[in-house]
């Protein structure tokens, strides 16, 4: 197992398996994740009001709850109100709603066709399932306000935005909803006692009107570069701060116009919240001045392709990080991770160009393994202490982040539930080793691997398994029959 050492002045992890230490210096720098103190609140703008905290769906709608979302709408003179959810591609997809209207319907929700959860990122239907599509009459669901969500948007004063979860009109919950698919999970690891809190890295490429990179060449980590387009940058960095989305940091990325986002840690569900809306933010604010954001994984094959890592810890229910505390409970989780990063490749990686990013010397993972600081391998082992946690580095930026969390802690539960052994360490080059098993590289395999996956079923259910495993083949059919420019310029005269 994964021991650390008492009184060392490194902290080092030890697996009798492998014989292999993972080596945690208390010295690292490393600590964006985890918070020196116990207290792990987020962030709030001064100027924004935490209007109550998430709690059971039954309790949901008190009174006095009701009465604080009233008076938060009241007071900022809010006349309309957008609510919304994450479609199956992580677009996020509602209405807009007066003011009075939502008021007068607290509790009722909204209906909308059940559509959105059965159709490509192209609005076109892909399902058979009997759960939408038009063989069972394109239904309708219900959005109930999770009015814990509620925010004011700031670039759009008088206009506020809150989430919803799904039910059909019984009152069931929707459980292939992504963010109840996210939920599900959640629920399983909080019965062993723990929580997880993640720290989401997702990068994009901005675009000027041409929809070519806004600035050339590689300029990374430019604080120059970040200077001279400081006047979109801080649209991003204030107006999200203002949304209730606290971020650690946006910077240049290795692509031209490529930048990345950097979100403070927090827990699972409210990060994956949090990561949807800035996704859809960001985009409207690009738009609003006259530029593109995309994160389409791989725009240009000889570009940077944009990734969406995920950094992730248990913490135990009287707020101590879980692997800093056990070295079991660090091993088997990463040992899980491991384990259905395969399997789960698909959700992560969730489109046929998602794919393209993974090459290898990329900075892009091509291989299945784990490592302290590594970033040639699927994940990596960094921080020390109440700063302990794992990378997943396999993500893409287009990925739906509530399948993305929900993939690694799947995994990580999954390691927990099975009691896995320690995984071998990897150092040096992970590319070029050969003892590593290759990850998919291509959604047609990923596909594979989740349809004959017994984890998907059994940690995100059946009839979502079906209806996930229905939209990527139907991405990959509707690539194959596409005649690319590529082939016209290879093929039509030459044949």
């Amino acid at each position: 197992m994964l021991r650390q050492g008492s009184e060392a002045s490194d902290a080092r992890y030890k697996s009798e398996a492998s014989d292999v230490l993972l080596y945690m210096p208390e010295t690292s720098d490393a600590r964006r994740h985890i918070p020196e103190t116990s207290d792990t609140r987020r962030h709030i703008p001064e100027t924004s009001e935490v209007l109550y905290e998430p709690e059971m769906p039954g309790a949901r709608y008190r009174a006095e709850n009701l009465a604080q979302v009233k008076k938060y709408i009241k007071d900022r003179c809010i006349d309309s109100v957008e609510i919304g959810f994450a479609d199956i591609n992580g677009a996020i997809i509602g209405k807009r709603l007066p003011s009075r209207f939502l008021l007068e319907h607290m509790t009722s929700g909204t209906g909308l066709c059940r559509a959105p959860l059965t159709w490509d990122i192209q609005n076109e239907y892909f399902t058979t399932s009997k759960f939408a599509g038009f063989d069972c009459g394109a239904s309708d669901m219900i959005l109930k306000p999770d009015y814990s969500t509620l925010r004011e948007i700031p670039w759009r004063k008088g206009t506020a935005f809150v989430l919803a979860d799904l039910y059909v009109d019984a009152g069931e919950m929707i459980r292939i909803a992504p963010r109840q698919v996210l939920k599900n999970v959640l629920n399983r690891l909080d019965s062993l006692g723990f929580d997880v809190k993640v720290g989401a890295e997702i990068e994009f490429y901005l675009l000027d009107a041409n929809k070519e990179p806004l600035f050339s060449g590689k300029e990374t980590y430019s604080i120059g570069k970040a200077g001279q387009y400081s006047d979109i940058l801080d649209q991003f960095q204030r107006n999200l701060e203002a949304f209730e989305i606290p971020i650690e940091a946006i910077h240049t990325e290795y692509g031209p116009g490529q930048i990345e986002l950097i979100l403070e840690f927090s827990d699972a569900l409210k990060s994956a919240d949090n990561t949807i809306i800035a996704r859809n933010s960001i985009k409207e604010i690009a738009r609003k001045n006259g530029l593109y954001a995309t994160f389409m994984a791989q725009p240009w094959e000889n570009r940077s392709g944009s990734g969406f890592h995920l950094h992730q810890s248990l913490w135990t229910k009287d707020g101590k990080n879980a692997f800093a505390e056990d070295n079991i409970t660090l091993q088997q989780y990463a040992a899980g991770l491991l384990s259905g990063t395969r399997e789960f490749m698909a959700l992560v990686c969730p489109t046929v160009n998602s794919y393209k990013r993974l090459a290898d010397m990329s900075f892009a993972p091509t291989r299945v393994g784990i490592g302290y600081d590594n970033r040639t391998v699927s994940a990596r082992i960094v921080g020390s202490g109440a700063s302990a946690r794992i990378e997943q580095r396999t993500g893409a930026a287009d990925a739906n982040a509530y399948f993305l969390i929900a993939a690694s802690v799947a995994s990580g539960l999954y390691g927990l539930e099975n009691h896995l052994s320690a995984p071998e360490i990897s150092e040096g080059n992970g590319y070029y080793d050969d003892r590593l098993a290759k990850l998919p590289s291509t959604l047609r395999e990923a596909a594979v691997l989740f349809d004959a996956s017994e984890k998907a079923v059994e940690y995100f259910g059946k009839e979502f398994t079906e209806v996930f495993s229905e939209l990527i083949h139907f991405d990959i059919s509707a690539h194959d029959r596409i005649v690319s420019d590529w082939e016209r310029e290879r093929y039509l005269e030459n044949s």
